[in-house]
């Protein structure tokens, strides 16, 4: 028999590390716990009547962990054997004084994307759709540890569809994701005029994008804020938001669907590219492209 205690140190909160811990602990039949210590690691004790299944567990917990975790320090013991039958998640503790590094906001997955532009899927055009491997988590969360009651989203108690998805073990996306929610259970998109009375349409998101082709200057509001949008082509009306914003030469972010797209208006750095691809893309400041019409 052998057991380890082992201790993960990085970035392990919000990215469906927990759940990853006990899928792979059910496919290498292992038994045991694992649980956040209220900062940046996780504990877990696994356990095996068979010495091969806990180095098999080990071996994929290095290797196939979440695309987003990252593990810095991966800390191994060995312990007495307990009696526990079974390998599960338990609540978050508070024992560590390590500094908590909250994830920072994921950009949207493909798979979640898909699910948006898919009439099919009952997250079509849906613009709050995420997963394990994506959307908010520094704009949303209160307090670590990442769980759906220190967020935002403790508001918005999930429905039967999504509460299956959270406790279904190999749903490998929605698995105790904490930030899951769909048209029937979530935040809804509304469309406010300037006096906050609500304009009557179909779609609000249709109708904003349209709002701002004729030129107008947008409020939208998200799970972590405001954000300011226009027409970022329309010079005038780039230098009216100047011009409110006391802003006359600070660089503005601008929004590209694409990396091909971003390509035409700014200079890209092969060594940058990854930034564009990854699962943060964070704002960048690059040399604007000559030609470029913004």
């Amino acid at each position: 028999m052998k057991a380890l205690r082992i201790y993960v140190t990085g970035m392990v909160q919000g990215v469906g590390f927990r759940p990853f811990v006990r899928r792979i602990a059910k496919i290498t039949d292992v038994r045991g716990y694992v649980r956040n210590l209220g900062g940046g690691e996780v504990e877990i004790l696994v356990e095996s009547d068979e010495n091969d299944r806990v180095d098999e567990f080990l071996r994929l917990l290095r290797e196939r962990h979440p695309p987003p975790a990252k593990l810095e320090i991966v800390r191994v013991e060995e312990v007495e054997p307990s009696s526990l039958q079974d390998f599960i998640i338990l609540e978050s503790g508070s024992e560590r004084v390590i500094a908590s590094e909250i994830p920072q906001d994921l950009a949207i997955c493909e798979h979640c994307l898909g699910e948006i532009m898919n009439p099919a899927s009952r997250w079509y055009r849906y613009p709050f759709n995420s997963c394990a491997w994506c959307g908010p988590r520094y704009s949303m969360i209160y307090k670590p540890p990442y769980d759906r009651e220190n967020t935002a989203m403790r508001d918005f108690p999930l429905c039967d569809e999504c509460l299956s998805e959270y406790n279904d073990l190999w749903n490998e996306r929605r698995y105790h994701a904490q930030g899951i929610s769909c048209p029937k259970c979530g935040p809804r998109v509304s469309l406010l005029d300037r006096s906050l009375e609500r304009v009557e349409t179909d779609d609000p998101v249709k109708e904003a994008a349209k709002l701002i082709d004729e030129g107008m200057i947008v409020a939208v509001k998200g799970i972590g804020g405001y954000h300011i949008a226009c027409l970022a082509s329309d010079d005038e009306i780039v230098s009216e938001l100047r011009m409110r914003k006391r802003r006359p030469r600070k660089p503005f972010a601008i929004m590209a669907l694409d990396l091909e797209i971003a390509k035409k208006l700014v200079e890209i750095p092969e060594d940058l590219i990854d930034l564009f691809t990854g699962f943060i893309k964070p704002i960048i400041i690059l040399p604007r492209r000559e030609g470029c019409p913004v």
